[in-house]
């Protein structure tokens, strides 16, 4: 269990979570009062146990959480289809885990979605056989988050928190996803909906509603964020951008020699393919770049400082790293309204600039937009100091691990159960800000 002294604040909002040291007391040095030395107790770092598939390993995992050296990561990652993981785990390494985690080895659990199941509930029983066969003996390592719901079954799921980081483009939970919900103190999602449960509607279909509805409580929204090496130092102010409108990106996804596509006319993204051809006719009115490709990195870096609007629709999700590739240059992300929440999203007219799908509304959006280039300049500033403060990745990841340390607290304190201890802070003084600091004293 950790016991940390927090300096900041609680809000039960993560919305209004702030993150810069708040003084609980003020002390004025008097007249020839001596000079005190204090020497504050060396802080202690997090044990983080993270279970992970290959999908998303070195991009989102390594970038959000396994490069902040604030923690202390153990990983299991099971092998990938072409080579081995030297983070994948035997049955002894994973009884061993189990035993540290009862001994209280571990302050938090991670877990991203399960990516190899042994056990398909949409397959017929013949393949569920055959496959559960594969997974458990030849193929056992590639299982990696299957095991979550193991590690922390009985007595152990009220003991340690566990944090689902479902970063998948769908908004549903998938059923194969449904133990890890469960077991999960926070489940975290990317393009949650507005309405959390409908999330879950999958399930509701597939376990019943009386069984799933509860722990839609659970749910909260994530992001892709943007890593720190893809925010330019300086970016250029507006009146240097020559570019009004940018778009790249492919419409048909890329397939490799001899693949053969057996349904053509459904793999393309209809929404950006309308939104490629509506920008093309703009170019009589104003200066565009509109490409149906991808460009290297440094013709992409240097569109972004170029371009004052980058066309940012949705794809599988309706967030996608374009969104934060363009705020943090300083050019301002041209969006789609969403049909889904994310962590900390970019408000209309200060972060971003929203338009309908409906009628002509992208073009007058656009026409509204550029008439009024000191509207776009604050726009871009803001754009990247909301970006650089919320978006940045290890920011993302200090998220998830605070909010499930916090909600594995409240839980804990409504239950009954003492979680901190009067010699970390104490509350006699004031009860209410006692009551507050219990909950932060598991966060750092």
């Amino acid at each position: 269990m950790v016991k940390v002294l927090v300096t900041g604040s609680y809000f039960p909002l993560v919305s209004s979570f702030v993150h810069e040291p708040v003084a609980l007391f003020t002390t004025q040095k008097m007249p020839h009062e001596p000079t005190m030395t204090t020497t504050a107790a060396p802080e202690k770092r997090l044990r983080i146990l993270v279970l992970w598939g290959a999908a998303h390993f070195e991009y989102y995992f390594t970038k959000v959480f396994l490069e902040n050296n604030r923690y202390d990561f153990e990983v299991v990652s099971g092998d990938r289809s072409k080579r081995k993981s030297p983070d994948a785990a035997s049955l002894g390494r994973l009884w061993n885990l189990r035993r540290r985690l009862m001994r209280g080895e571990f302050d938090l659990v991670i877990s991203g979605p399960i990516q190899n199941s042994p056990w398909p509930r949409n397959k017929r029983l013949a393949t569920r056989l055959a496959q559960a066969f594969r997974y458990f003996t030849y193929k056992r390592r590639m299982l990696d988050t299957f095991w979550t719901y193991w590690l922390l079954a009985g007595k152990l799921r009220k003991q340690v928190p566990l944090a689902v980081v479902d970063f998948l483009d769908t908004s549903f939970v998938l059923p194969r996803d449904y133990p890890l919900l469960k077991a999960s103190t926070l489940y975290f999602k990317l393009n949650l909906y507005f309405w959390p449960r409908r999330s879950l509607m999958p399930l509701e279909n597939f376990f019943g509603s009386r069984r799933v509805t509860p722990y839609a409580t659970k749910l909260r929204p994530l992001t892709n964020g943007v890593h720190r090496h893809s925010i330019p130092e300086k970016v250029r102010p507006m009146r240097e951008r020559d570019i009004d409108i940018c778009f790249t990106g492919t419409i048909i996804p890329n397939r490799g020699e001899g693949d053969i596509d057996p349904f053509p006319d459904l793999t393309y993204n209809p929404i950006r393919r309308e939104l490629y051809e509506r920008t093309l006719k703009l170019e009589s009115r104003y200066k565009i770049f509109c490409i149906n490709g991808i460009v290297s990195k440094e013709e992409y870096r240097e569109l972004l400082q170029r371009s004052k609007l980058m066309v940012c629709s949705e794809s599988f999700g309706c967030e996608t790293f374009r969104h934060y590739d363009a705020s943090a240059a300083g050019a301002i992300p041209l969006v789609n309204w969403p049909y889904a929440q994310n962590y900390m999203p970019l408000q209309l007219d200060v972060h971003a600039i929203y338009f309908s799908l409906i009628g002509d509304d992208f073009e007058r959006v656009v026409a509204r937009a550029l008439s009024d280039p000191a509207k776009l300049e604050e726009i871009s500033q803001n754009a990247r100091a909301f970006t650089i403060r919320y978006k940045e990745h290890q920011h993302v990841g200090d998220y998830m691990i605070q909010e499930t340390l916090r909600e594995h607290a409240r839980l804990k304190m409504s239950a009954g159960a003492s979680i901190v201890p009067t010699t970390i802070l104490s509350s006699t003084a004031n009860p209410e800000r006692g009551a507050k600091n219990e909950v932060s004293a598991l966060c750092d």
